[in-house]
């Protein structure tokens, strides 16, 4: 809270105590309380400042305060005219928006409305006069105030905040909470009547334009009898204690109620990094998680948060707990040897692993990774890799026809593809002048995507499903940047069966003095796979009601066909009839024929459903009836046999 620290500090101190036992204290110079916010700061950030207050007397239950430090900077009206304070602007605002902003509506119920009187001018020499006596929540003092409540010249001497100097308040020199010393209005009358008197920097009284701005001090008359412990002050005292006394939990939620009331926002992430600290010290990884996610970005929460996970990841594993393991590594990425446990994990669990074979080209430099060289020798990426490709989650592999790698899922399974990182992005093969770049004006002419921010290294991928129909590419930019740090969950799930084309697209460059010439090269790594569910079912479903059919079922309706999503099935209905032609009744093939997903049978006659996988060379068969032929009904009540029918 910068400055305001040390207001703060004296705050607690004097809030230790109830507000009616500091009504019989008799204070001087030291006398502050805390009451109300208002931004002082200047910054967005902080939220509104907890504004410290002077005593200026106290009698009968009640004490006059003014600010310590001027809060504002304002003309003291609009318009440069014969004024006095109870037409003035600055009375309108101190009892409008300054009062609405700076109070709750609890804190306004101590503030007293105070009879405030405004026949003298500032100077008894001169001859303005200063108007009508006004009824007012927040004044400014008069002249003849400042002399009674302050012993001096010296006394009266005070500065701007950060906000009030943004606003146009004096600074004159260096002081104590690092701003000079600034002038501020009083509600008397000045020299004349279109001016107001003021208190200036030295502390004596002057005189100026009412249109001028000058710093504001608001006074208010406060009831002391009154409970002030629902008051944010108070709140804060209380809160501040608990933090004090290492009751970290119970603090950040007190101030956190505070919201964004001076420092307690900052005080609350700091409560709980602290406790989120303790719990990792104990093991209790995922309280410490939880507390770390709640601070995000507060000093080094970001990489403790991923360390927790981690730690906790590794904790399941040595306890047995592969498959919670696995995938909490998974989820923590290329962070320390997560990568080397996970799979670890996946060999205890007998989860199948592919490793892709693809090797690095070079594509030249600024031609959408077009082309496709060969790295040789005098190449700076000859003899080292970026990383490797590799697939999980799969059931089996095999190849398509075109020789690549085709992976079989069945229910249950969760086909991923990652990215194991080898290399320090900042130094490429223990050399710090090789780095990847950030390609900023990037194209994949393959892919036709066109230039964009692709950072350091992109991915992208594109699906095309059983009708070739291909997808707008998934791009994952900045991709190594991702995968060389704590947050490298950039993993890709595999859910839809198809064909799949992948490319790792990345600019390296080269501040060797030497290869100035080539200081940039683009480099791609670029492969094919397939996916294919393994199931051999299709599911028919009756028209009308929407039931489910099982073998042999019997429907009156018809029925229709689901593939459940499994687009590379081959798929045959047979449809046959009975018929009795005098010698006998004999099943008649009326049609065989392939069929596909969704595929509407109404026509009375047995169905053979025929499924087979080419993939795994497994097959199914279903039966369906369908009609209520008396020929037909008599066939099942026989057990679908021929010669009892006969």
């Amino acid at each position: 809270m910068k400055k305001y620290l040390a207001t703060l500090l004296c705050m607690v101190l004097l809030l230790c105590a109830t507000f009616g036992a500091l009504a019989e204290t008799t204070e001087t110079e030291s006398d502050f309380i805390v009451f109300g916010s208002f931004e002082q700061s200047n910054s967005d950030e902080d939220g509104v400042e907890p504004i410290e207050w002077q005593v200026l007397a106290e009698e009968d239950g009640k004490k006059l305060l003014i600010s310590r430090y001027v809060l504002d900077c304002r003309a003291y009206n609009d318009e440069k005219t014969d004024i006095t304070w109870s037409a003035s602007s600055i009375r309108a605002w101190l009892n409008g928006e300054f009062y609405e902003a700076a109070f709750t509506e609890e804190e306004k119920k101590v503030i007293l409305s105070t009879n405030i009187q405004n026949t003298k001018s500032g100077n008894g020499d001169w001859t303005t006069v200063g108007g009508v006596d006004t009824e007012d929540q927040v004044f400014l003092l008069s002249w003849a105030d400042v002399q009674m409540y302050f012993s001096g010249a010296e006394s009266r001497k005070t500065s701007g905040t950060d906000y009030a100097k943004s606003k146009g308040a004096k600074f004159l020199g260096v002081t104590s909470i690092g701003i000079g010393e600034t002038d501020w209005w009083t509600r008397s009358a000045g020299q004349v009547q279109t001016d107001a008197c003021i208190v200036n920097f030295k502390g004596d009284i002057g005189t100026q334009k009412v249109t001028d701005n000058v710093g504001i001090r608001p006074a208010i008359w406060v009831d002391t009898t009154a409970d002030w412990s629902a008051f944010n002050a108070e709140k804060y005292a209380d809160a501040l204690a608990l933090m004090n006394a290492e009751n970290y939990i119970e603090a950040a939620s007190a101030f956190e109620a505070l919201a964004e009331y001076g420092d307690s926002t900052a005080k609350m992430k700091e409560c709980k990094y602290i406790q989120a600290n303790s719990y990792m010290g104990n093991a209790e990884y995922d309280k410490a998680i939880q507390l770390f996610e709640q601070v995000d970005n507060y000093l080094d929460t970001y990489e403790l948060c991923w360390d927790c996970r981690y730690l906790l990841a590794a904790s399941y594993q040595d306890a047995g707990d592969y498959q919670t393991a696995a995938n909490m590594f998974g989820e923590v990425g290329q962070y320390k040897d997560a990568m080397t446990r996970m799979k670890a994990c996946y060999e205890k669990l007998g989860i199948n692993v592919f490793y892709f074979a693809a090797d690095t080209v070079n594509t030249g430099m600024d031609n959408g990774y077009s082309k496709s060289n060969e790295i040789t020798g005098n190449d700076i990426h000859f003899g080292w890799r970026m990383g490797q490709f590799f697939m999980s989650g799969f059931t089996r592999n095999m190849e398509n026809d075109d020789g690549d790698p085709l992976f079989i899922k069945v229910v249950g399974d969760s086909i991923t593809l990652w990215f194991e990182l080898e290399q320090d992005i900042d130094q490429l093969n223990g050399n710090a002048k090789l780095s990847v770049n950030s390609d900023d004006n990037g194209y994949d002419q393959y892919f036709g995507v066109q230039k964009t921010d692709f950072g350091r290294g992109t991915l992208v991928i594109r699906h095309a499903n059983y009708q070739n129909l291909k997808t707008d590419p998934l791009i994952y930019t900045d991709y190594l940047l991702a995968k060389g740090t704590t947050a490298a969950n950039t993993k890709v799930v595999i859910n839809e069966e198809g064909d799949y084309e992948v490319a790792l697209n990345y600019e390296i460059k080269d501040d060797e003095l030497t290869h100035i010439r080539n200081k940039y090269g683009n480099y791609r790594v670029f492969f094919r796979f397939s996916v294919r569910n393994g199931n051999c079912m299709v599911y028919p479903f009756d028209v009308v009601t929407g039931a489910e059919l099982q073998n042999t079922a019997v429907t009156e309706n018809g029925f229709y066909l689901d593939l459940a999503r499994s687009r590379y099935l081959d798929i045959n209905v047979k449809r046959s009839v009975l018929v009795d032609n005098g010698a006998g009744v004999v099943e008649d093939e009326r049609f065989n024929r392939p069929a596909k997903d969704g595929d509407q049978y109404t026509q009375e006659g047995i169905y053979t459903i025929s499924v087979s996988n080419r993939y795994t060379g497994e097959s199914t068969v279903k039966t369906i009836f369908v009609g209520s032929d008396e020929l037909l009904q008599e066939y099942i009540a026989n057990g679908f046999s021929m010669d009892r029918l006969k």
